[in-house]
């Protein structure tokens, strides 16, 4: 590598898989994937961590199978993190402008996030993120970079993004147990957004939902913005107890025909095709309808849907989503989620793959990626951003105290 190129590595730690992406940033800002892993994950239930040594080896199994040839090492990475112990919440910072004449400065605007930040400060919290929203300049609202401007008071409005400080350091334990080391946690749905959406879905306003396997998160786009982001416990391993539990089949199975023939749209589906599935122990194989299997799941894709919908609304950004709905996510390969989405949203949703950078790979190319490769695009971004604006802070940095080690160009 040159001087200035640096390898990122995103770690998205999920319920049902594991995924790893190496990312190549050049000194002009260009970013290319140069290698991509994944396995299935065990030792999680619903995003959290219940078995540290289950966890730590889906991480290096992930990392075994990063592409053949490809020298990239994979010692610290920016970790995804996702979960109900996720909170989303905005707060208002204010400080007095004390500069000559009165002019905003960049350690003005950084005074003003600080004390937004410092009111969400709890002990047993991490600050993942906090975004600025919009500042209030001596009353002068919707001001997006008040620097240069003069006044007497300066107002910042933040959304700020906490996760549990137990959970997080768990997810650190685990990747310290197979020699990799976190530079910095985030909250996935927000690094999705990073990968799977364009810079003018991100202006007009567009909600990111990624349907993960133990939970869904939302993080909602406006004006180059986050003021709203949340979590659902539900995801993919729901759509398989369904079909345990509803079928009456094992959990392989499940996955199995949920995979290959789950789809939840079925007017049009006939009630007499029957496909043969393994029952539970030593009993023999049995008929399943199509049909009957493809209604448990359609029951539970609509219950999900119809809460993320529940949480866009309560927002109160519902109506500015000019740019529709983004699925991505393992689960949003469903069968006809596109579809049964845009019925119970009422708006064009489109399916979120990775896109905008160099390298992508038709195995790359899937929603299943993208969280690590938004994760790595994040950091990437926000790192030049650092470069060129030493005091302007976009995330929580608590957590970094805590690295055990940073690897740095």
């Amino acid at each position: 590598m040159r001087k200035r190129e640096r390898l990122i590595c995103g770690l998205d730690l999920g319920s049902w898989k594991t995924c790893i992406a190496v990312v190549r940033a050049y000194p002009d800002g260009r970013l290319e994937v140069i290698a991509g892993g994944r396995s299935s994950s065990r030792g999680l239930i619903k995003s959290t961590i219940v078995d540290l040594e289950e966890a730590a080896a889906s991480i290096l199994r992930a990392a075994h199978d990063l592409e053949s040839g490809v020298e990239a090492p994979a010692n610290w990475v920016v970790a995804g993190i996702s979960g109900e112990h996720i909170r989303c919440q905005n707060f208002r910072g204010a400080v007095d402008v004390k500069g000559r004449h009165h002019e905003v400065t960049p350690q003005d605007t950084a005074n003003a996030i600080r004390v937004a930040q410092s009111v969400a400060e709890d002990p047993e919290r991490e600050n993942l993120h906090v975004l600025p929203l919009e500042y209030v300049l001596d009353r002068h609202k919707g001001i997006r970079n008040p620097i240069g401007m003069n006044g007497l008071r300066l107002d910042a409005d933040v959304h700020v993004i906490t996760a549990d400080s137990t959970l997080t350091q768990n997810l650190i334990n685990a990747a310290n147990r197979v020699q990799m080391r976190i530079r910095r946690v985030a909250f996935l749905p927000l690094a999705g957004g990073e990968a799977v959406l364009t810079l003018e879905e991100k202006a007009a306003g567009t909600a990111l939902i990624d349907i993960g396997g133990g939970t869904t998160g939302i993080a909602l786009f406006i004006d180059h913005s986050v003021p709203f982001a949340s979590v659902i416990p539900v995801g993919g391993t729901h759509f398989t107890s369904d079909l345990v539990d509803g079928a009456h089949i094992p959990p392989e199975e499940a996955e199995r025909v949920k995979v290959e023939y789950g789809n939840v749209q079925i007017r049009r589906m006939s009630a007499d095709e029957v496909i043969t599935s393994r029952g539970f122990g030593t009993r023999g194989p049995q008929g399943l309808p199509i049909r009957t299997a493809c209604e448990i799941l359609r029951c539970r894709a609509i219950e999900l849907l119809r809460l993320a919908r529940r949480d866009l609304v309560r927002s109160g950004w519902y109506t500015k989503l000019v740019g529709g709905v983004v699925l991505t996510g393992g689960g949003s390969l469903l069968g006809g989620m596109i579809e049964l989405a845009e019925e119970i949203f009422e708006l064009p949703v489109r399916l979120g793959i990775p896109q905008g950078i160099d390298g992508l790979t038709d195995m790359l190319v899937h929603p299943m990626y993208s969280g690590a490769i938004g994760l790595a695009i994040m950091d990437a971004r926000d790192s030049e951003a650092r470069v060129k604006q030493r005091n302007w802070t976009s995330f929580g940095t608590s957590l970094s105290d805590r690295i055990l080690s940073l690897f740095e160009d």
